[in-house]
């Protein structure tokens, strides 16, 4: 009867143990998730305030897209600023994997003559992935040449 004690104990410790591991990977999956929606919010903030400084905080050093670097990045939303003068990000979903993240949302930008939505990361992509570093997200790019 002892013996059975025993067993049972350790088998609900072990199931205690696995229990717990799933919750904090789950809890910082959520946290990452988290994390990455405020960013986007922050963008489309910045977006509609018109300012750019305030979207390149948010863009990894090594960032490549499509061979697009940093700085062909800032041209771009120079131009989608001057083009439309709001963006609402909806997140769909978002993959982690591990310090990566790829984005599915849909982006979309308005002016007083046209509204545009890009579904992401298919049409563009060009903030659907994200890296972190130091504990810290980041967009990232594909990192592709195309």
């Amino acid at each position: 009867m002892r013996r059975i004690k025993r067993y049972l104990y350790i088998i609900f410790c072990i199931f205690l143990l696995l229990t717990l591991v799933n919750c904090e990977s789950n809890d910082s999956d959520t946290i990452a998730q988290r994390e990455i929606r405020d960013i986007l919010y922050d963008i489309s903030i910045d977006f509609n305030l018109k300012d750019i400084n305030g979207i390149m905080d948010h863009l990894h050093t090594d960032y490549l897209h499509k061979g697009m670097t940093s700085y062909n990045f800032n041209d771009l939303w120079l131009d989608r600023m001057a083009q439309y003068s709001l963006l609402e990000i909806e997140v769909l979903y978002i993959d982690l994997d591990g310090n990566n993240a790829t984005v599915h949302s849909k982006n979309k930008f308005t002016s007083h003559s046209e509204t545009v939505t890009l579904n992401e990361p298919e049409d563009s992509g060009d903030i659907s992935y994200f890296k972190r570093e130091n504990g810290v997200w980041y967009i990232y790019g594909n990192q592709r040449m195309y």
